[in-house]
């Protein structure tokens, strides 16, 4: 059965700004929900600041088609009033990742696919790094 995750900022970042040494295994997990090997999702909040960081660094029009071309294969998943309210009650120190993680939840996904792993210790799901991600299909 094909696995839902939900995709962190930060490895799409590695791959929009070619990061290294994280870009490759970054890229190999975009690959995986291009190829439909994963279903990849990530949510609205994680789409504005990559759009940011896109946007200040290589401007508007080139934050945009980024973002369009990933949009094809990365399905964006919400976060509601429910969510919200769990994040607000749960113990993690990053909200914005309490957001991500019960929007997660709410949709299914079965890990956390982030370099942000620390972040993530309240998690209920499986949180991953991409390498180690990618080592459960090899």
């Amino acid at each position: 059965m094909i696995k839902k995750v939900f995709i962190d900022t930060d490895v799409v970042l590695d791959v929009a700004l070619a990061r290294e040494p994280f870009f490759s295994a970054s890229k190999m997990i975009l690959a995986m929900a291009e190829n439909n090997i994963v279903i990849g999702n990530t949510s609205s909040n994680c789409i504005a600041n990559i759009y940011y960081i896109l946007r200040k660094i290589g401007g508007d029009d080139n934050a945009r088609k980024f973002i369009t071309n990933i949009i094809q294969y990365i399905s964006i998943i919400t976060i509601n009033h429910q969510n919200v309210l769990e994040a607000l009650k749960s113990k993690f120190t990053d909200f914005e990742d309490a957001l991500q993680h019960y929007s997660a939840i709410e949709n299914q996904c079965e890990y956390i696919i982030t370099r942000n792993i620390e972040d993530y210790k309240s998690s209920k799901l499986k949180v991953i790094l991409p390498e180690d991600f990618i080592k459960l299909f090899q």
